[in-house]
């Protein structure tokens, strides 16, 4: 039961990826649509959110400065994917998101906790590490080509680094609640309230940097400002349905993300956290290095495969136990 649950969790989480890429490819990949995407996600979220179980209650100041330490780690690491994504393989943005989710977190705990370590573990994050290398040892041709390499270089370490805060951040927020409260009902709807909580700021700030967007192009005299920032977004001029297609591809990417989070819960439940995250993250890694060759014709080149090897010998190194 639990390697089902874990196998359905992996197939939401890798088939988010193909929403995010899908979205992008049909865009014209600005800081604007980057914003105008996070904002309908973080819509998506919240109306889920709500809707499982109300709006978030006992909310304090501490509640709301992780909340939006965790919503601004959220949302710079949602532009940079997409960002990256309009540059370079999908395969090697999931690994810099995985990576970081795992490398990160790993460091903050013996650093800041003192939790306990090996060398199978240093050994695993060394290769982890290692494993982001090989995308970017092919040679550039042209001043152009390496303008954009360098880009996509700078996007995936943000997100490396972005998607691994959020695990610290979590981590850091339940240290605190579970120091600070003995209401077991408190307790245990911390998390559900810190997501809504961050979910929210996220929202709200996503659309005050659009209008914020929108409103700057118009005081600087550019025509059809708020139309460009809210409605012709596309590669091609917007109609309805085009419209609809890249809101259905943006709530897509939410669905299969909230999904993939319920099923990775609950196999919690039979599953030690050791042995879950380190399978879940090398799944998803081939599996999204998969699904971009049958959906975006992404090709197993010689540092792709590289890359993926060692990303999973990194992964099975955290496995061992000391």
């Amino acid at each position: 039961m639990e390697y089902l649950l874990l196998m359905i969790a992996c197939s939401f989480f890798s088939v988010q990826f193909i929403f995010s890429k899908s979205f992008e490819s049909r865009t014209v990949g600005s800081l604007t649509v980057c914003f105008w995407n996070q904002m309908i996600c973080c819509l998506c979220g919240q109306i889920f959110m709500i809707v499982k179980s109300g709006l978030p209650t006992g909310l304090t100041l501490a509640i709301c400065l992780f909340a939006a330490a965790y919503a601004a780690s959220g949302m710079l690491c949602g532009v940079c994917s997409l960002t990256a994504m309009g540059c370079g393989r999908v395969s090697t943005v999931t690994t810099f998101c995985l990576a970081g989710g795992m490398v990160v977190p790993f460091l903050y705990g013996i650093i800041a906790l003192g939790e306990e370590n090996d060398l199978f573990k240093w050994l695993g994050l060394a290769v982890l590490c290692l494993s982001l290398l090989p995308s970017f040892l092919k040679k550039t041709d042209g001043e152009a080509e390496s303008v954009n390499k360098l880009k996509f270089a700078l996007n995936c370490t943000v997100v490396f680094l972005t998607n691994g805060m959020i695990s610290v951040i979590s981590k850091m927020y339940m240290n605190h609640v579970q120091r600070t409260e003995t209401d077991p009902i408190i307790l245990a709807s911390a998390e559900d309230n810190f997501l809504k909580t961050s979910g929210l700021i996220q929202l709200i700030a996503a659309a005050v940097i659009l209008f914020g967007f929108a409103f700057a192009g118009k005081m600087k005299g550019k025509p059809d400002s708020f139309r460009n920032t809210y409605w012709e977004i596309g590669v091609k001029k917007m109609t309805l349905g085009f419209f609809i297609l890249l809101i259905t591809l943006a709530a897509g990417y939410t669905v299969c993300n909230v999904t993939g989070n319920l099923f990775s819960l609950r196999c919690m439940n039979y599953m030690d956290a050791s042995i879950q995250f380190p399978l879940l993250s090398a799944t998803v890694i081939v599996l999204t290095a998969v699904l971009s060759r049958v959906f975006f014709k992404e090709k197993f080149t010689g540092d792709t495969v590289l890359s993926l090897f060692l990303s999973a010998a990194g992964i099975a190194l955290f496995m061992i136990p000391g």
